[in-house]
């Protein structure tokens, strides 16, 4: 037993030996690495007056220019787009595009049903031709056929206006005794409602009716046993019959009254909803009231046209007469070319060229001024529109560059410059800025979304150094290590513009001075250092 801790014992001794042998080894492997040439080519070791030089990284202070910037999410929209409105009403007789085509300026895109236009402007030729040829008559003077033929016209004219105000009275009868007004509607309501509110107090008395009978029968039926039995008299078995009756009587009553009401409130109905349905018709039979007016009103002007060339026939033209038939054909004249341009707006053209973005009637379908048929976008350029915080938008001017990145193309780099600063913040927060950005091969489309990138501020030939080099931040005040014959000094210097990894330096620091990178903490003034990089920036 004693045999076997002595070997026990010596087998420790030698372990422990081992160990305290492979503690030298790795210490003195780590003394031979920290002596070896560095790359600046310095001898092994290099030491100041308290011990061994800390290795470090180095950057050197150079003359840069910087650039800050700050990218906003952004909207892409048309340059321009354009809603196209008829000028005319009437049916669509075509739709020549369609979403998504490219069109030219001024290109047929839709076209209205000629017929009513064509006759407007058919009958302004007419016009014309018939005030130049009253011109005419007038310089060459009547013949007794022509006067003739005036009269004849003027009676023409006589019948056609006391047609005209037939069909005027006629259509307004029909206007008063078919188009219930505003008034006329509601009291059909008030009507219902009160045949609604007698069926309600009759369905109330029936059903107090049929109780009061059931009752009366109830009692009839208990009273009639009694009185087989011998337990009442006939007077009062007479009394409860006799009540008996009366109930049904009642109930009778109650129940005619219910289907009186009952018919009523179907009366009222009927005149309710055919009060509505006269009165969805207003517009119609105001239109052709104020057709049948405007025909009378023309008959009326011819009639008058008619009587004076008749008066002017027989007296003779005088030379105020051939200036005032001058003047009804220059007025024809000027409307046969209203009528022309009226005509030529059955054809919907487009305002600009671009893409068609929307078409809201189909042919068929009925176009009215101020109806927008399509909306058409212009995709030449873009507006890539930004919400810009307050913090920045007062460094954004009209005419800066920004560089706008588009969701989809990430392949594509696109430059624009800024075309309006908002001078109000809009709805979500941001102050919006629009950029332009030209879109040659409408590569960006309306309503994609990106990122505009602006530069904030800009400084050129200034000092800078690594975001690294900077520690015991306070303000725009901050501290470096400056290298100098292998130990560091600590330098206070005053920072200005930053970007993602380089400072302005404003003060305290010139070019070519070197610095101390990362680690600070293990630094101290005057402390000797081996360079062992120099990073690049």
């Amino acid at each position: 037993m004693d045999g076997r801790i002595d070997i026990v014992k010596k087998i420790s001794r030698k372990l422990l030996i081992i160990g305290i042998l492979m503690i030298i080894g790795l210490t003195a492997g780590y003394l031979i690495g920290n002596v070896e040439n560095s790359d600046l080519g310095t001898t092994n070791i290099v030491k100041a007056e308290d011990g061994i030089a800390t290795r470090i990284i180095g950057a050197e202070a150079a003359l840069r220019s910087l650039q800050e910037t700050n990218s906003f999410n952004a909207v892409m929209q048309p340059g321009s787009e354009y809603a196209v409105m008829p000028r005319l009403e009437g049916e669509l007789e075509a739709v020549n595009v369609q979403v998504g085509d490219l069109v030219e300026k001024d290109q047929v895109l839709a076209r209205i049903d000629a017929e009513m236009y064509r006759y407007e402007l058919e009958q302004a030729e007419a016009q014309l031709d018939a005030a130049e040829a009253e011109f005419a008559r007038l310089e060459s003077g009547a013949t007794d056929e022509e006067l003739a033929q005036v009269a004849a016209q003027v009676e023409e004219a006589r019948i056609s206006v006391e047609g005209a105000r037939n069909e005027v009275v006629f259509a307004e009868e029909v206007y008063d005794e078919r188009t219930p007004d505003d008034m006329e509607v509601e009291q059909a309501e008030n009507e219902l409602e009160q045949a609604r509110i007698q069926l309600e107090m009759a369905e109330k008395e029936y059903r107090q009716a049929e109780l009061a009978f059931e009752e009366a029968d109830d009692n009839y039926q208990r009273m009639a046993s009694l009185y087989e039995e011998g337990a009442i008299s006939e007077q009062q078995y007479n009394e409860i019959k006799t009540g008996k009756e009366q109930a049904r009587t009642q109930l009778e009553m109650a129940e005619d009254g219910l289907r009186q009401a009952e018919i009523a409130v179907d009366g009222a109905e009927t005149f309710r909803d055919m009060s509505l349905d006269l009165y969805d018709f207003r517009v119609e039979e105001e239109q052709m009231v104020s057709q049948a007016t405007t025909q009378y009103e023309a008959a009326m002007a011819a009639l008058e046209g008619a009587e004076a060339m008749l008066a002017e026939a027989e007296r003779g033209p005088t030379e105020e007469d051939l200036r005032a038939a001058r003047a009804q054909v220059e007025q024809a004249r000027v409307g046969l070319n209203m009528a022309r341009s009226v005509y030529n707006d059955i054809e919907i053209k487009a305002p600009a060229a671009g893409f068609i973005a929307q078409v809201e009637m189909d042919a068929g379908e009925m176009a009215a001024p101020g109806n927008p048929l399509f909306y058409i976008v212009n995709l030449d350029e873009i507006k890539a529109t930004a919400n810009v915080s307050s913090l920045y938008v007062g460094q954004l001017e009209q005419g800066d560059a920004a560089d706008v990145n588009v969701n989809g193309l990430p392949d594509e780099e696109f430059t624009g410059r800024i075309r309006s600063v908002a001078p109000m913040a809009g709805e979500q927060g941001g102050f919006p800025v629009e950029v332009a950005v030209s879109n040659p091969d409408h590569l960006i489309r309306a309503g994609m979304r990106g990122s505009v990138e602006f530069t904030i501020e800009e400084a050129e030939d200034v000092v800078v150094i690594p975001q690294d080099g900077i520690f015991d931040i306070d303000g725009d005040r901050a501290s470096v290590f400056v290298i100098e014959d292998r130990t560091v000094r600590i330098q206070t210097v005053r920072t200005g513009m930053e970007t993602e990894n380089l400072v302005e330096i404003i003060s305290g620091l010139n070019e070519g001075e070197q610095v101390v990178l990362y680690d600070h903490d293990r630094l101290e003034d005057g402390q000797a250092v081996e360079v062992v990089d120099y990073e690049s920036f």
